[in-house]
């Protein structure tokens, strides 16, 4: 039977939409497998081998701290990041041959240093329990020369993370690459109108990652200062029309500057984590948890107002028994918060620049009556 001329036309578009579909499904196929590779190799394999130094480091400090005052605190905190240390080696250890450099380092430079330094903390720590402390005093700024012997040994490590990720990034663009080619070349209406609609996904997706990340804090993963202000404008709106209260709770940790002097920036950014850790477990279920700004962190109650003192002294009481040392701060040496609370029932007499007002001053009162304590504003 003889073809027509359309209907020749009509089954080479519909060959070329075979053919684009199956080159492009193995092309995006690829880029895939690729993107994987980044997530379950690339990105682990770096982060694990750049906790290397910062973890030595945090032994040496434990160590030291511990050399000072003896404290089990200090020395459970030794144990647990040389647990860490032994564990991130250990997923380090399982990097295959693709990773020639890198297990290199591992074997033959950073590995056998790592166990040098741990057996002269485990002398140091034997001889404290021992009560040969000023023995170990002796040596106590050794661990720095350990320390500094890695330093060469750790911008290697990092050069290697950053030739890592640029060949898994290579090999995402030029699977991306191969892709784009294999559409340029069969062109048709089928396929452009496809990836018109992959790329409209592909839009909305990084819109969507693009909006959490401008409402949420980078640090900490709770809402941020915008989301907060969004937020509150909304609660106002609608207790506004509902006769309802507002509450709102503003969160200080107490002496954070002090903390981030004494024990530096990377252990502030962990102490304000574990503090955003706290308040979203114990006081999220109550309302919106936002980081406020630096130290500061805030909770606004609307169903819940009733509960506001609750809440507080719920959040005041949590952040005490994580135990978190601050040997600076007298006489408490652990981390507290102060907490400003004030709750309004809004109006058109009252915005929600006067609830932070309100809240800010009591917090202020708070920490000008001693810190670690809860102050309030209720408007009649």
């Amino acid at each position: 039977m003889k073809l027509s001329t359309l209907q020749l036309y009509l089954l080479l578009a519909l060959f070329s939409l075979l053919f684009t579909s199956i080159w492009s499904y193995n092309a995006f196929l690829k880029i895939e497998q690729e993107n994987d590779r980044i997530i379950t190799e690339a990105i682990p394999i770096s982060n694990a081998a750049s906790q290397l130094f910062p973890l030595l480091l945090d032994q040496e400090l434990t160590v030291r701290s511990y050399l000072l005052n003896q404290n089990d605190q200090t020395f459970q905190q030794f144990k647990t990041t040389n647990a860490e240390l032994k564990e991130t080696i250990a997923q380090l250890r399982m990097l295959d041959q693709r990773h020639p450099i890198m297990k290199q380092l591992l074997i033959e430079e950073a590995i056998p240093l790592i166990q040098r330094t741990d057996g002269f903390y485990e002398q140091q720590i034997r001889w404290i329990q021992d009560n040969q402390v000023e023995r170990a005093m002796l040596k106590r700024y050794s661990g720095m020369d350990y320390i500094n012997q890695f330093r060469p040994i750790n911008a290697k490590i990092r050069q290697d993370i950053d030739n890592i990720i640029q060949e898994a990034t290579d090999r995402s663009e030029q699977a991306s690459a191969s892709a784009k080619w294999v559409i340029v070349i069969v062109v048709s209406v089928a396929v452009l109108l496809l990836m018109a609609f992959l790329q409209t996904i592909r839009l909305e997706r990084s819109k969507q990652a693009l909006i959490h990340r401008s409402l949420h804090d980078a640090l900490t993963g709770i809402p941020n200062r915008r989301a907060f202000d969004e937020h509150l404008e909304t609660s106002f709106k609608v207790a506004k029309e509902q006769q309802t209260d507002v509450a709102l709770i503003l969160v200080d940790v107490d002496e954070f500057k002090l903390y981030n002097d004494t024990y530096g920036h990377l252990k502030g950014d962990w102490c304000l984590e574990k503090v955003a850790d706290s308040l979203k477990k114990h006081a999220g279920e109550y309302g919106l948890v936002s980081r406020y700004g630096g130290e500061e962190f805030a909770v606004i109650l609307t169903e819940q107002a009733d509960r506001v003192q609750h809440v507080a002294e719920r959040i005041r009481g949590e952040i005490l028994q994580l135990n978190i040392e601050h040997a600076a701060y007298q006489p408490l040496c652990q981390l507290s918060v102060s907490i400003g609370v004030a709750v309004v029932r809004p109006d058109d007499t009252l915005s929600e620049e006067d609830l932070i007002v309100l809240a800010d001053q009591a917090l202020y009162r708070a920490k000008s009556s001693g810190r670690n304590q809860i102050s309030s504003h209720e408007a009649s």
